[in-house]
């Protein structure tokens, strides 16, 4: 990350966004998901069996890709990559992971980056906010258009937070969805991914 950008005014000032804290996201109405059992299972067994010397890594392998790869097996017109490096001008970031449209050939490549998500690492989400709104800068100058939304997550895996670049402004939502309402966080990343689909 350039040393100038040590925090999220530092990117709103250099790139002449603004910042907004809005409710964008239904947490009360989610859409109705079906949650599999074994799913449930799984999340319980994870969860049971976490410590503390591979928490990030653990968090990211067995609880965040479980609920991305959940989310992303109902939009088939979405490509999801972990850890890829993706670059404009003179910046290349590489998002925890990466939602985009799928190629019109059908080929796996980055084609309109539209949702990216960082992981909170030891929990410092200012520092995971900075890399996501950079990260979306990024994806928004792939994109060629600032009419194209780009949306954030950042998670330590037990709570998730949303933002989105939209043109000039930087919407973040004031509250945090939490791994202990699994209806609520299903919901919403179907309703992000849904909302990817929609732009296309």
């Amino acid at each position: 990350m350039p040393h100038n950008f040590n925090h999220v005014p530092d990117i709103l000032t250099h790139y002449h966004l603004d910042y907004q804290m809005a409710e964008f996201l239904d947490f009360n109405q989610p859409p109705a998901v079906q949650i599999p059992e074994w799913f449930k299972q799984d999340l319980r067994f994870t969860i049971a069996n976490r410590g503390e010397p591979d928490k990030e890594a653990f968090a990211c392998e067995f609880i965040i890709v479980p609920f991305l790869k959940e989310a992303w097996k109902k939009h088939p017109h979405l490509s999801l990559f972990s850890h890829v490096a993706i670059q404009a001008e003179d910046l290349t970031v590489i998002p925890d992971y990466l939602v985009t449209a799928k190629h019109p050939t059908g080929y796996k490549t980055v084609y309109k980056p539209l949702l990216l998500t960082v992981e909170a690492k030891n929990e410092k989400f200012e520092d995971g906010w900075t890399q996501a709104l950079l990260q979306a800068v990024v994806c928004q100058k792939i994109n060629g258009t600032a009419n194209l939304p780009v949306l954030a997550i950042v998670t330590t895996g037990d709570l998730w937070q949303f933002a989105k670049l939209e043109k000039q402004q930087f919407i973040k939502h004031p509250f945090s969805a939490s791994l202990q309402n699994l209806e609520v966080l299903l919901g919403i990343l179907d309703t992000l991914f849904t909302e990817c689909e929609k732009v296309l």
